[in-house]
Parts: structure tokens; sequence; C-alpha cells
């Protein structure tokens, strides 16, 4: 049994005419009849007796009409409850984020999803891009905010935004000026192990590797504080530590002429449907990034000194992934 057919069927015994459905629902009168037929032959029982100027239902037209218009209520009504719930999503959704996004996405985040989205719970658990992939892969988180586009076919990717990593010292302790990678090569770090291997991925290629990590630490909170109390230097993203150069407590310094950059970017599941609530923190997401880049807190608003010509003959350090789909 169609619900077009249905549809008909009711509007026929409504209006107690084929002549005047089929005028209402501007369909001919040869089709009203032949869909009124195919209930016939189905439920084999005549559902009209011919009338004056119209139709009468019979006795199984009677009990078919008061089903129909059960049927073709709950159906409305389960439309409408979909409908309300793409506007209104609700629902549980986690999402991961790398620990240095943490600080700088989350707090926004839940403000807006509050006065976004609140039926939705939203939960956050931060851990490197590594084990984010896999959290996502397994399902134990439904998004994952990572720190580069991920490269396994299991993840759906795409891209954010590009944030620049930089140098971070104690103000004064070296010249305002870029950072060359034997400079770099040379400073003595503090580094943790995702910062390291990040960096180790995104200088790939350009025979240097990072000799001076005398402090592995993964907290880049201490991190920050060891900087700014001149213990040492370290690399970190520009979002993690824009505060403390604006007040003066650090300082910023550009890897290279053009840059290191590394790419922020959503991940969820290639073999996991996706729901209304999912969709809903993926816009807050995106539209959180997108205005924290336009402030410039992704990347420093102005570049160290102008380089020499040995520096802008280097080649570009900057690497752009693809979307993995």
């Amino acid at each position: 049994m169609e619900l077009r057919s249905l549809r008909y069927f009711v509007r026929i015994a409504e209006l107690g005419s084929i002549t005047r459905a089929s005028a209402h629902l501007q369909i001919a009168q040869p089709a009203l009849t032949r869909h009124v037929q195919r209930l016939e032959d189905e439920l084999d029982a005549p559902l009209f007796t011919r009338a004056n100027r119209g139709v009468r239902l019979t006795e199984a037209g009677h009990k078919l009409l008061e089903s129909a218009q059960r049927i073709l209520r709950d159906v409305e009504r389960a439309g409408d409850e979909i409908r309300a719930h793409k506007a209104h999503p609700s629902g549980k959704i986690v999402l991961g984020v790398t620990p240095t996004l943490c600080p700088v996405v989350v707090p926004e985040l839940f403000g807006r999803m509050r006065r976004h989205y609140p039926m939705i719970e939203l939960k956050v658990v931060h851990a490197g891009t590594v084990r984010l992939e896999e959290f996502v892969v397994d399902g134990r988180v439904d998004i994952g905010l990572l720190a580069e586009i991920s490269r396994s076919r299991l993840i759906l990717s795409t891209r954010l935004a590009e944030e620049e990593m930089v140098l971070v010292t104690r103000p004064g302790s070296r010249p305002q000026h870029i950072v060359s990678l034997e400079e770099l090569s040379r400073t003595p770090l503090i580094l943790g192990d995702g910062l390291r291997a990040a960096m180790d991925n995104l200088l790939a290629g350009h025979r240097i590797e990072l000799l001076q990590v005398d402090t592995e630490l993964n907290d880049h909170e201490t991190i920050r504080l060891m900087v700014q109390q001149g213990v040492g230097a370290s690399i970190l993203p520009h979002s993690s530590v824009y505060r403390e150069c604006a007040r003066g407590l650090a300082e910023a310094h550009r890897i290279t002429a053009n840059g290191v950059f590394r790419t922020l970017a959503l991940g969820v599941a290639a073999n996991r449907s996706t729901s209304s609530a999912r969709e809903a923190v993926a816009e807050i997401v995106t539209q959180v990034v997108a205005d924290i880049e336009a402030e410039g807190k992704l990347c420093p608003r102005s570049a160290a000194a102008v380089p020499d010509a040995a520096e802008q003959s280097r080649p570009r350090v900057r690497r752009r992934a693809k979307v993995e789909a």
C-alpha cells in the first residue's frame, strides 16, 4: 500500500467526489481511479459505491478511512519531529581536542553551545593527535579537533585553519629577528613528545634535527611558565602563547622567513553516520576557530625583522596537507 494512494483515497472520501478530488489535487480523474482500483484489488473489497453527484464509502471504505487517516497523521507527526530535532538537536557528543588547543577553543565553544544548542550535552576530552585519531576510529569520541590532517583512510578530515609554530623565549633573551633553521637546531629547548613529533614532521626533508632538547616535558602550562622564568626556550603554537606575548611575559619568534605552520582539522570516523547534534558541534567549532584566526591568535600579527637575502632563498617550510576523503 503506497502512502500516495492512501492520501488520494482520503481526499476522495472527504470530498465525496472523484471529480472534486481531481480538481483539488490537480491530478487527472483516470489516475485517481487507478489508485482506488489498486487499493480495492489489494484489499479484495470495494471502497466506494456510486451516489448522486459523487461517491459513497462502503463498510470496507469506512474502516480503511479511519486507519488511513491515523497512518497519515503518524507520518506527518514523524516528519514534524524530525524537522524539529534538526532545528533543535539534542543528545550527547564527545569532542576530542589536543592539549594546546583545549584552553584556546573550549571556553568559547561551551559558551556558544549553551546559547545556540542548549539541548546538546557536550563532553570534551583531550589527548595528542595520534591518540585522538585512535579515539575517533574506535568511537570513544564523535569528533576530533586535530593538529594535522589525518592520513588515515578511516578518518574523514576537514581543514579549518593553519596555525604558526613559533620559538618562544623569555623577553630580551634573543634579538627580535627570524629564527633560522641552523639556530633552531642549536637552541636548547623544552619540548614534550607530541610537540617534538609534530615539529619533526613539519621540518621533515629540510635536513634539520632538534638536537638540543634539554628538557622533555609534556605539560604545556609548565613549559610556558619555565620559558617565562628563562629556564629555556620552546616551540609552541602561537595561540597557546599569544596572551603571554601581548602582556610582555614572553616573545614569539617566527621560524624561517615563511614560517612553520600546522594544519587544524576536524576528524570524524568514515564508517559512522552523522547526526544533527554532531553537525551542530562541528558547525560551532568551525566558527570558533575561524574567529580565533580572524583575531590574529593563530599567527603573529607582524613578522620579526625583514630576512636577509640568504634567508629569503631558503626553501619554504610551510606544509599543506590534502583532506582525506
